[in-house]
């Protein structure tokens, strides 16, 4: 693993060596004081956490992420929520009302 001290004022070329490109993330290097970072690919939906599965929706919680409800979490007929693994599927102060399917590869954490 890679340290630098951030109390120092770092170039441009530093900063570059310090953060390596992810499959998402791409580093441009403008000039020897600017980078653009950016990035590609979607990290997710922006309609936010459903509570309520109904029949026809597949949501899959993609391995090393988290998806957190509050109070219920129910999966109709015909509705199917994959945990994939080394992912977790979070319940604060509420249950689980399955009538779908859950396909369980990761974690259930009710709290």
């Amino acid at each position: 693993m890679k340290s630098y001290d951030l109390d120092k004022i770092i170039s441009a070329c530093d900063l570059e060596n310090v953060l390596q490109a992810g499959s998402n993330i791409t580093i441009t290097k403008v000039d020897d004081c600017s980078l653009v970072i950016s990035s590609t690919g979607t990290g997710g939906t922006s309609n936010g956490i459903k509570w309520h599965l109904i029949s026809g929706d597949d949501i899959t919680v993609s391995q090393y992420f988290q998806y957190h409800v509050s109070h219920k979490f129910q999966i109709d007929n015909n509705a199917k929520f994959t945990i994939s693994n080394d992912a977790q599927l979070v319940v604060h102060d509420g249950e689980i009302c399955n009538f779908g399917e859950i396909i369980n590869n990761g974690e259930i954490i009710q709290t």
